[in-house]
Order: structure tokens, then C-alpha cells, then sequence
């Protein structure tokens, strides 16, 4: 057991500490709630994105196939080379309650036949096809990207926080009390004995001024 100094000002010390941890503990707790409600509200959307995206994915693959059976791969790849271009994104930040959560902005990604880089009249209606099924999948990827990132952050953050609650609460806390409660009883146990010392003090003095009075007066009677 720690070994403690029993004095007023520590007994204060321990209690000034208590009703700061408290403030913070409390602060962590409010934080801990914001976090939860912004993560609850990315969750159902990511939830969400990522039921309609694996829908997506499956009709983009259907799609695929049968244009692969009626065009052939070759025409295919070189459709997908000629439509190759870049796509521009940019991700901003928010702060909630002291964590960053994102939201991210892009070009278009779907097109129209003519902004494809092929040939309208020489190409298969099969090409636009799978290149408008795999647009509209990218096009959802990319909005759940920062929300993802979102949600991640989120939840490490809650769980960090949490571990921090925890320890205020069943560690740093309990053992501040605990302290106080010690130093308490010590002050209490001392008060007590110095009391008792004081009685027996004010009693041998009594019993003395007792003694030395009776001589006196058995002198005066005779």
C-alpha cells in the first residue's frame, strides 16, 4: 500500500483532484456521445452505400459477360483503353468534437457515348452499356470513400475515449478516494489519541494540584 502524508493540505489536495478528474471524466463522456451520434449517422449511411454498391458490382459483372460473349474481349479491352481518363476528387475535413471526419467532392464520372472516346457508330450498344454499369459503380466507390475514412476514425477515436472513461472512472478515481478516505481516518486517529492525551494531561495535573493541597489543609486543622 502507498505510503501517504497525512496532513490537511493533502487531505485537500485529494479532494480538489477527485472534482477534477470528475470535470474531465464528464467532458470525455460528452465528447464520447457527439462521436457516437456523428458515427451512428456514417454507419447507416456506409451500411447503406455498401448494400447498393455490392448490387452494383453484381449487375456490372452481368453486364460484363454479355457483352464479352457478343463483342469479344479484345473489343472490350480496347474500348476500356480508349475510355481511360482521370477523374478529379477533393477530400475536405470537419472537426467533430475534436476528431476529423471527411467529405469528399469529384468530377462526374458518369458520361455519354460521345465523351467516351469511341466512335458511336462503331461501337457495340453492349460498350456503353458496361462502361455505364462500372461508371455508376465508381461513382458510388468514391462517395463512400470518405465516409468510410469517417467511420474508422470514428470508432477509434470512441474506443480510445472509452478506455479513457474507464480508467477515470475505475482506476484514477476509485484510487483518489481511497487516498482521501486514508488520510481522513489518519487525521481522525490523531485528532482522537491527542484528545485522549489532553484528558489524561488535564487528569494527572488535577490529581497533582489534588496532592498538593490535602497537606495544607490537614496542617490548618491541627
Amino acid at each position: 500500500m502507498q505510503s501517504l502524508v497525512a496532513t490537511r493540505s493533502e487531505l485537500l489536495d485529494r479532494r480538489r483532484r477527485v472534482v477534477f478528474v470528475a470535470q474531465g471524466r464528464d467532458l470525455l463522456k460528452d465528447k464520447r456521445t457527439a462521436l457516437v451520434r456523428e458515427f451512428r449517422h456514417h454507419q447507416t449511411e456506409l451500411l447503406d452505400g455498401l448494400e447498393r454498391l455490392r448490387t452494383l458490382a453484381v449487375q456490372a459483372r452481368q453486364r460484363l459477360d454479355e457483352a464479352t460473349a457478343v463483342c469479344g474481349p479484345e473489343a472490350l479491352a480496347s474500348g476500356a483503353l480508349t475510355a481511360a481518363t482521370g477523374i478529379g476528387a477533393e477530400l475536405r475535413s470537419r472537426t467533430v468534437a475534436g476528431v476529423h471526419v471527411f467529405d469528399l467532392s469529384h468530377d462526374p464520372v458518369r458520361r455519354n457515348t460521345a465523351t467516351r472516346g469511341w466512335a458511336p457508330a462503331l461501337a457495340s450498344a453492349h460498350l456503353d452499356t458496361v462502361a455505364l454499369a462500372y461508371e455508376e459503380q465508381l461513382e458510388w466507390l468514391l462517395d463512400l470513400c470518405a465516409v468510410e475514412l469517417s467511420v474508422r476514425r470514428l470508432a477509434t477515436e470512441i474506443a480510445r475515449t472509452t478506455k479513457q472513461v474507464n480508467a477515470l472512472d475505475n482506476i484514477v478515481l476509485p484510487q483518489l478516494h481511497d487516498e482521501a478516505r486514508r488520510i481522513a481516518l489518519t487525521l481522525d486517529e490523531r485528532e482522537r489519541e491527542e484528545h485522549a492525551r489532553l484528558r489524561r494531561a488535564r487528569t494527572r495535573r488535577a490529581s497533582r494540584d489534588a496532592n498538593g493541597n490535602e497537606p495544607n489543609s490537614t496542617r490548618s486543622a491541627a
